[in-house]
């Protein structure tokens, strides 16, 4: 990726990599969120898919930050290293951060939607 070598020469991160280290929080954020506010509604309406939408909504958007993180860490050089000091060092540290942090998101996703799918929001 041509352009991915002259952004990370430059000291700047593509969008792509911003995105994988974004997703995961904000998906977590709008399914705790969202799940919150409509549980009443749900209870109310007998509309218990609704939570279970946001749920896969949310684990989706996370998995979209996953798969931006791998696709910037297929197309990184093979010398990049998380212990250099070059701007693609720190890029690479990005990449393996956004990795991480998406995964560990969609996991935390999914724990929260157990009790969802188990349990019933009029309780």
């Amino acid at each position: 990726m041509p352009e991915l070598d002259k952004t990370v020469r430059r000291g700047g991160a593509p969008v792509f990599i911003w995105w994988a280290l974004a997703s995961g929080p904000l998906a977590w954020t709008f399914d705790l969120g969202l799940s919150y506010a409509l549980t009443q509604h749900s209870c109310s309406t007998g509309h218990y898919y609704l939570l279970h939408v946001i749920t896969v909504v949310c684990a989706g958007i996370a998995l979209s930050g996953l798969a931006c993180a791998w696709s910037a860490h297929t197309s990184l050089p093979p010398e990049a290293t998380e212990q250099g000091r070059r701007p693609l060092d720190r890029t690479y540290f990005q990449v393996l951060f956004g990795l991480v942090f998406s995964l560990a998101f969609v996991v935390a996703i999914i724990a929260e939607a157990v009790p969802r799918w188990i349990l019933s929001p009029c309780d």
